[in-house]
């Protein structure tokens, strides 16, 4: 089974790490900004979507990083073990949809859908409807919203 990973934040102002499960996205754990000092200083959240029903998602506070990385752990194994490849599948999708969709509009290219006829083309050059969008994305794009894929 694939190991839970941790990346940090890029965000000089946060302390924390985006969870990991391969390539997804899972969850997040970080210090909370803002709670008085006999409050909780860690967060976590345990989830994704799409690939998750809005109550499989978890979250709760804990008082040092050791205990939210416990917590988040304990979330963890009772979730995904209700996921199958295709909940994690869903996600891939979604990610790589939504890059490649940043990346047209980064590039003034309309999107099939902004069309009358329903037309446009893909930054790589090639042509797509608005029915071959998503298999276009999976056969040439494929992991273009990893970011371990960008230079």
């Amino acid at each position: 089974m694939t190991t839970l990973t941790r990346r940090p934040f890029n965000d000089p102002h946060r302390q924390g790490w985006f969870v990991y499960f391969g390539d997804i996205c899972v969850g997040h754990i970080g210090r909370r900004a803002g709670v008085p000092i006999n409050s909780h200083q860690w967060v976590w959240s345990c989830g994704f979507h799409p690939g998750c029903d809005p109550g499989e998602q978890t979250h709760g506070t804990a008082k040092s990083c050791e205990e939210a990385c416990d917590d988040f752990e304990n979330a963890w194994k009772r979730l995904a073990q209700n996921k199958t490849e295709w909940h994690f599948e869903l996600w891939r999708r979604s990610r790589d949809f939504h890059a490649w969709k940043r990346t047209m509009w980064d590039q003034d290219i309309e999107m099939p859908t902004q069309r009358t006829d329903g037309r446009s083309r893909c930054f790589c050059g090639a042509e797509v409807t608005t029915e071959s969008v998503a298999r276009h994305i999976q056969e040439s794009h494929r992991g273009i919203g990893d970011p371990k894929s960008r230079p």
